[in-house]
């Protein structure tokens, strides 16, 4: 999961670009049944009380995001249907935490933009697998996890303080390893100089509370320094999800 805060990325454009044509005609079918929920939907259930705890849809959201991401990766064309299809049972169900994000601190237009936004995502990434297209399948499956990053968020930030960071981390992970299905250098060592400038800055504060694992990560950047491949992203990845997870 992440933030909707990241540092920019400018090779964000390079795909934009080359679907530009393609999502132009999906987005208004996305975006208007989304706003007709906001408009004429039931009324809002009271505030619930304030929790932690970021809901299980939205970590099941953010699970399938990765598991689609991870099949586009691979060109696992069965496993990715399989996720997608999880993620869109997510998607669904993410509409009962509003009342859990809005007392943790979220505003509800923000909730309402990502989930409209969420489900022009999943109609673009339906498009792709359906003709197969793996760079911009990947492409539409970070997004997917993005949208759960910023479901996430207000929880988020009532947790450890050092989660944020890491989040940001997971961010930047997820566009190393889309620059490198895209062969995309300049986004690949963008995303590279920020990860390794905020991994620099939260590294001695991680280290007393998880040794192990911040020496994992130091190993994995490490190796994804000597070779670039998807197969070292991916294991950066999960060097950074795990030290998530001891953290959360």
């Amino acid at each position: 999961m992440k933030l909707d805060r990241h540092p920019v990325d400018p090779a964000a454009d390079t795909d934009r670009a080359a679907g530009q044509t393609r999502r132009r005609l999906l987005a208004g079918s996305a975006a208007l049944p989304l706003i007709g929920l906001v408009a004429f939907g039931p009324a809002r259930p009271a505030r619930a009380a304030p929790s932690n705890a970021v809901p299980a849809a939205v970590r099941d959201l953010d699970s399938a995001a990765m598991a689609l991401f991870d099949a586009a990766e691979a060109s696992q064309w069965a496993a990715a249907h399989a996720a997608l299809a999880r993620a869109r049972t997510s998607a669904a169900a993410v509409d009962a935490s509003e009342p859990a994000y809005l007392a943790a601190g979220g505003q509800l237009s923000r909730f309402f933009e990502a989930r409209n936004n969420l489900g022009g995502d999943l109609v673009e990434a339906r498009t792709a697998l359906s003709v197969k297209d793996r760079r911009w399948l990947v492409s539409a499956a970070g997004r997917i996890a993005d949208r759960a990053g910023e479901f996430s968020q207000p929880f988020v930030e009532h947790g450890d303080a050092l989660i944020p960071s890491v989040e940001s981390l997971l961010f930047l992970a997820r566009r190393m390893r889309r620059a490198v299905v895209w062969q995309d250098s300049i986004g690949y060592r963008n995303a590279h100089d920020d990860f390794k400038r905020l991994w620099d800055d939260v590294r001695a504060r991680l280290r007393p509370k998880s040794p192990d694992q911040v020496r994992a990560l130091d190993q994995a950047l490490a190796g994804m320094t000597q070779a670039r491949s998807t197969a070292q992203a991916k294991a950066l990845y999960a060097a950074v999800q795990r030290l998530r997870d001891g953290l959360g």
